[in-house]
C-alpha cells in the first residue's frame, strides 16, 4: 500500500496537471513550484542532518535583473504562503530572497543562513557553476524551473511536460549536494544519470 506522503504527492503531481491549461508560459506556475519544493524536501532521507528547528529555503535572483527578480518575488511569495499551512516535518519555514552579486558574498550568506534548500531564478546562467559549487560545499539541494539548470549544476527540477507538472532529478548533482532520496520519489521523477 502507498504511504500517505507518496498519496499526497502524487495527488498534488495530478491536480497540478489538471490545472495547468490556463498558464500560458512554459515553466510552471511558480505557486505550483513551491507546492511541490515543499513536498518534495522531506523525501531527502538526510532531511534532519539539513535541517535543525527551521527548514530555510533561498530563493537566489539575478541582482538588476528585472525578469530575475521579478520571478524571485513571485517564488518566494508563494513559498511564504503555502509555509502557513505546509510544515514538512512540522517545521516551521523561512524564506530567504538572495540577490547574487559575487561568489564569496552569496558563500557567505548561504553559510551563515544554513539554508537546506535553494531555489534557481532565471537570469543565473553566467554564475551557475559558481552556485553550484557553493550548494555542494554546504550541502544545500538546489530546486531549478529550467531543465538547462539540471543538466549540470541543479538537483531537482519543477518542470512542465505538456499540461502536466513534472519531477526531474539529477542523481549526481543530488548526490554532490548530499541527498539521499527515498526509491518512491525517484518512482515519480524522470531521471538524469
Amino acid at each position: 500500500m502507498t504511504p500517505p506522503p507518496l498519496r499526497a504527492l502524487t495527488f498534488l503531481l495530478v491536480l497540478l496537471g489538471h490545472s495547468l491549461s490556463a498558464f500560458a508560459a512554459d515553466d510552471l506556475a511558480p505557486s505550483k513550484q513551491a507546492a511541490l519544493l515543499l513536498r518534495v524536501l522531506p523525501y531527502d532521507r538526510n532531511f534532519p542532518q539539513r535541517v535543525t528547528d527551521t527548514l530555510t529555503i533561498a530563493v537566489v535572483y539575478r541582482e538588476r535583473n528585472l525578469k530575475s527578480e521579478t520571478y524571485a518575488l513571485d517564488v518566494a511569495m508563494a513559498l511564504k504562503d503555502l509555509a502557513r499551512t505546509v510544515r514538512p516535518r512540522n517545521l516551521p519555514v523561512r524564506v530567504l530572497s538572495i540577490g547574487y552579486s559575487s561568489p564569496e558574498e552569496f558563500e557567505a550568506i548561504i553559510g551563515q543562513n544554513r539554508a537546506a534548500a535553494l531555489y534557481l531564478c532565471p537570469g543565473l546562467n553566467d554564475v551557475i557553476e559558481s552556485i553550484s559549487e557553493t550548494t555542494r560545499s554546504y550541502k544545500v539541494l538546489s530546486f531549478s524551473g529550467r531543465e538547462a539548470d539540471l543538466r549540470e549544476n541543479a538537483s531537482i527540477g519543477l518542470l512542465r511536460r505538456g499540461t502536466r507538472p513534472a519531477l526531474v532529478v539529477n542523481l549526481r548533482t543530488a548526490l554532490a549536494e548530499g541527498a539521499d532520496l527515498e526509491p518512491e520519489l525517484l518512482a515519480l521523477s524522470e531521471i538524469i544519470r
